[in-house]
């Protein structure tokens, strides 16, 4: 992928910024290296949330539907969205959709981030917008995504 400033950028690009974190995450889940090294956790930053519901649907639809193409097979009737609950994390900053779609993602691998000190980061308006965002969402699942998910995964 190349290197790109976000004022070089085009609008484009942009609008399809998970396209590179969805490859990566698909030649790993495919490959099998969740099943290898099952302690092995990976964290997407910086991508939001919504994309990721059809991403686990399309994830297992083709590892079902086309073992052509993902030839790979799982231990134990395993699906690669299974992998994606237990190995990976995803982080947010504003991504409101995305929280109403928890229940697809899982909220244990829900982190949010406010991505300061960078111009698009929620700051000062961090706690503002966590709040607006976490309304709906019960008191556990609120500590989990605000930064219990994150001290879980580092070990803090």
């Amino acid at each position: 992928m190349p290197t790109l400033d976000n004022a070089s950028q085009t609008a484009t690009q942009r609008a399809n910024i998970d396209h590179w974190v969805r490859t990566s995450l698909c030649d790993m889940l495919y490959a099998g290296v969740f099943e290898r090294y099952p302690t092995l956790h990976v964290a997407t930053v910086e991508f939001e949330l919504s994309w990721v519901p059809y991403f686990l649907r399309l994830l297992d639809y083709v590892y079902i539907g086309r073992q052509q193409q993902a030839t790979y097979r799982f231990k134990n009737h395993m699906l690669p969205s299974d992998f994606f609950h237990s190995n990976i994390s995803v982080s947010f900053q504003e991504d409101d959709l995305g929280i109403r779609l928890r229940h697809l993602i899982g909220a244990d691998q829900l982190m949010w981030g406010s991505d300061y000190p960078h111009a698009e980061s929620t700051w000062p308006r961090s706690q503002e917008i966590l709040d607006r965002i976490l309304t709906d969402v019960p008191e556990e699942e609120k500590i989990k995504i605000a930064g219990g998910n994150v001290a879980r995964l580092y070990h803090f």
